[in-house]
């Protein structure tokens, strides 16, 4: 790794463990091994890091097609509709390849300390973490609903709800809870999600 990566990575690891506002750009310095005049020759401040380390992951989630919603077709055309969970699995696994990197989960532990104290990271989490996927669920399931693969008497929009909650509140959880979060926990999420979906679309499916 070249300085401004080794910078980069180092303020990851630091900020991520104790916030942002808890640590100096000389602690990052000391990390790095380098002086904290050093730093400038890379990033103009400490929140030109932070900043740094969030474009990366928004980039992630913009460059990735499965993971982006705004590139998903979503329409009753699309052949993976007529199977709910082989659609749900496929992006369960792109999830899983992207967003569970051991880099990306500091990023999410970062995000979730830092959305409320960061303009730009708050709204990023709003739209793109809370709203759009409830956008985007919600659409599905009355898509499914117009072809009849789940009852006529559900609510698509409750639905979308009950069915995105359950990661997102595993996902806190786990940030909650881990430092560096075990495999066997990455591995436990996705199982778990994934019979969560399952469970949900049984009991809403039309009966044959």
């Amino acid at each position: 790794m070249n300085t401004k990566e080794r910078i980069f990575n180092a303020a990851l690891n630091l900020f991520s463990q104790k916030g942002y506002d808890s640590v100096s750009l000389r602690e990052i310095a000391e990390e790095v091994g380098i002086r904290k005049s050093s730093i400038y020759s890379h990033y103009p401040s400490k929140e030109a890091i932070l900043m740094d380390i969030f474009d990366y992951f928004t980039q992630q989630f913009e460059n990735n097609p499965v993971v982006n919603i705004d590139e998903i077709e979503l329409n009753k055309s699309n052949p993976l509709l007529e199977d709910p969970e082989l659609f749900y699995h496929k992006g369960s696994e792109a999830i899983k390849q992207m967003v569970f990197q051991e880099t990306n989960l500091k990023i999410w532990k970062l995000i979730l300390i830092q959305m409320h104290h960061n303009e730009k990271i708050k709204l990023f989490f709003q739209n793109e973490i809370l709203v759009k996927p409830l956008i985007f669920w919600n659409e599905f399931f009355t898509i499914l609903k117009e072809k009849g693969i789940i009852r006529e008497d559900i609510n698509p929009k409750l639905l979308a709800k009950q069915y995105y909650s359950f990661p997102i509140y595993l996902l806190l959880e786990i940030c909650a809870k881990y430092d560096d979060i075990p495999q066997e926990t990455l591995d436990n999420f996705f199982r778990e999600t994934e019979e969560h979906a399952k469970f949900l679309l049984d009991c809403v499916k039309v009966k044959k």
